[in-house]
């Protein structure tokens, strides 16, 4: 018993020396408002990068990627304009490489295709 009174008189004492002197409950509230100004400024400044126009890889210059499909753990195959000319490429650790432009798309809207008859010619 008298191990755990000198304990709690140890804890006790102790706690009032390591305890910072003149630390006040208004400098502890300006640390956290200063704190949560920088983060939201972080987040705020992240924010607009993400969506200014001048942000690099939005694909508004001269070269988007369209689509991507994966291929492998390192490989991918990817449909990119390049001013205005879609490239078929392949991405792999060995390099890119152009695999080829992709057929022209066919337009939904054909014109209507008349059929012509010819008779044979009578004797």
């Amino acid at each position: 018993m008298k191990r755990f009174v000198a304990s709690v008189a140890l804890l006790l004492t102790a706690d009032a020396a390591f305890a910072a002197p003149g630390v006040a409950l208004a400098d502890l509230s300006s640390v956290i408002l200063s704190l949560t100004l920088v983060i939201g400024f972080i987040f705020g400044a992240a924010w607009l990068v993400r969506r200014a126009p001048f942000s690099i890889g939005r694909g508004n210059g001269p070269l988007k990627v369209l689509a991507a499909l994966p291929l492998g753990a390192k490989e991918r195959l990817l449909l990119v304009e390049a001013r205005g000319t879609e490239l078929l490429i392949a991405v792999s650790p060995a390099g890119v490489f152009n695999v080829g432009t992709p057929a022209p798309a066919q337009s939904a809207v054909r014109a209507p295709i008349e059929p012509t008859f010819t008779l044979p010619e009578q004797p």
